[in-house]
């Protein structure tokens, strides 16, 4: 019975899993009296129900939530102990948010986990409330601007309802019903590769046309989501504690984006109904704001006129101590350039030491309390670093990895695009392509009228962006062996099986870490997405898409 009598036995019943043994969960109590209670745990004498029996209940014997918020309002905020603030969580979801946004919300990698609507899986060719599904900034619709951001945004997604019937009907001839199998269970064996005309009941034939309309839907989408913008709402659910939210609140007010200043405006009332305490000093970061600000003002001036040089989709470097400076010096460069790595390293070691030096003091700004971080720039030094270029939607994938460091650079339409086969197998090409022109076109009247980081929004999902990861050897195991998977898109799967590639060309001895790396071609689709990517191309830059091989 652990010494309690049958009332706090009782009480305790509504509060944890388990009221007398050595390991239970708490089910009962309320994000702030939890985390109070935990942030107690490790300055008691008793244990946790016994804590909480002692010091946390009201004067009618019931937990109360006053008591925890201001234990953790004294520790977390007065004391400045943060640690504290990872101790209690919550669910969070943001609808009708835009893809572009999503990414700032997905870059907070510690102490959250987001789950998205997925453009691969979900149609977008129904208006909502009379309106296509994208954002509309309000600082773009109160300027000159507006008429050409609905109409661009709005004829792209006329073009991509008018692929979704075309495209069904190719994916039909490609897989005909009566060719398709699932997998049954019947008297508690599962049969699989099971035909239409071999189904027993009426629940194995539901099963069957969902899973093959499913089927159907999924190809389509994946294909014609090539052409979705930036600006698509999607929905994002989270969970993260305390501390999570606390940076994101920080980050989201520090943005250049209207719409991410206003996404942290109402999440920041929502979790005040929720866990108020935790983020109590959550606040636009000035120091923040200003290093950003300055350090891309710096990088225009360093790269003004120079053109962007040929790269591979897949570059590998391994850094040697002695560049270590002239290194670190471009990686502070990287997120503010459209250049890739080899080319900024370059141009770093002849800069003379003073300019070497301002980009540093400008990337460190006025450090004014500890709580002044400095980018992460300050993470390079991994032993293995990749410069990537491929598609915004293969991005958003491989952008879930955590265990590693990622910078990326504005999404825009100068570093080409690829467009998909099927789409000339309908004779769609020339209006998917007019898309791309007039989402280029936008971007640049938006570039020219100022808005230099919502200009993101008009680009689409296949237009290419730069990113970099840096990591450690067991983090490439791991990315490269799951991104390869057969169940993965063909472009990721490419870009990973080429980082496998490079790396073992370098460290042979390595192979058994990364045994596992598939690199099959099943049906050639990664073949021949690395065609599209070399033949649909508009771009200042040529060769963007050269695999490892040339």
């Amino acid at each position: 019975m652990g010494g309690f009598t049958e009332k706090e036995l009782k009480l305790l019943e509504q509060i944890v899993t388990n009221s007398t043994g050595d390991v239970f969960c708490i089910s009962g109590l309320s994000p702030e009296l939890a985390g109070g209670v935990l942030a107690r745990y490790s300055r008691a004498p008793t244990g946790l129900r016994e804590t909480i029996l002692k010091e946390f209940l009201d004067e009618n014997g019931n937990p109360s939530v006053e008591k925890g918020s201001e234990l953790m309002n004294r520790v977390l905020n007065q004391f400045g102990d943060e640690s504290v603030a990872e101790l209690a969580g919550t669910w969070l979801c943001l609808e009708n948010v835009s893809n572009l946004i999503t990414k700032i919300v997905e870059d907070r990698r510690i102490g959250g986990s987001p789950i998205e609507k997925s453009t691969r899986y979900v149609l977008y060719d129904k208006k909502v409330d009379g309106e296509w599904q994208y954002v509309r900034p309000k600082n773009i619709m109160k300027s000159h601007i507006a008429g050409l951001y609905v109409e661009t945004m709005d004829g792209i997604f006329e073009t991509y309802t008018s692929l979704v019937e075309p495209m069904k009907n190719l994916f039909k001839k490609r897989l005909p019903r009566d060719k398709f199998v699932i997998s049954v269970y019947r008297d508690g064996k599962k049969l699989d590769d099971v035909h239409e005309n071999e189904l027993a009941s009426d629940d194995e034939k539901k099963a069957f046309s969902h899973a093959y309309n499913f089927t159907l839907r999924s190809a389509t989408c994946d294909i014609i989501r090539c052409i979705l913008p930036a600006a698509t709402k999607t929905n994002v659910g989270l969970y993260g504690n305390g501390r999570f939210y606390m940076n994101l609140l920080n980050r989201l007010w520090s943005e250049d984006l209207d719409e991410a200043n206003n996404l942290a405006n109402l999440i920041k009332i929502e979790l005040d109904k929720v866990i108020p305490t935790y983020i109590k000093r959550a606040e636009r970061n000035e120091y923040d704001v200003s290093v950003n600000m300055e350090i891309r003002k710096l990088a225009s001036e360093i790269f003004n006129n120079v053109s962007v040089s040929k790269e591979k989709e897949v570059a590998l470097f391994e850094d040697s101590p002695e560049n270590f400076y002239d290194n670190l010096v471009a990686e502070m460069l990287f997120q503010y350039a459209r250049h890739p790595t080899s080319q900024i390293r370059e141009m770093v070691s002849k800069l003379n030491p003073d300019v070497k030096k301002k980009i540093v003091d400008t990337y460190l700004g006025e450090r004014r309390t500890r709580r002044d971080r400095p980018g992460r720039a300050f993470e390079f030094g991994y032993p293995i670093r990749f410069d990537l270029v491929g598609g915004f939607a293969e991005y958003r994938d491989l952008q879930r990895h955590r265990m590693l460091t990622q910078q990326r650079q504005d999404l825009g339409v100068d570093l080409g695009y690829s467009i998909p086969e099927e789409i000339n197998e309908i004779g769609m090409l020339d209006k998917v392509q007019e898309c791309f022109d007039k989402s280029e076109y936008l971007y640049g009247k938006l570039k020219h009228a100022g808005f230099e980081v919502e200009a993101q929004y008009a680009a689409l999902f296949n237009h290419f962006i730069r990113w970099s990861m840096g990591m450690v050897p067991r983090e490439l195991g791991h990315l490269t062996e799951l991104r390869s998977g057969k169940a993965g898109h063909p472009r990721y799967r490419r870009m990973a099986q080429n980082m496998a590639k490079l790396y073992l060309e370098a460290h042979p001895e390595m192979e058994p870490l990364l045994r596992f790396v598939d690199y099959s071609d099943e049906g050639n689709k990664i073949a021949r997405a690395e065609a599209e990517a070399r033949t649909a191309y508009k771009s200042l830059v040529t060769g963007v898409s050269n695999d490892t091989d040339e």
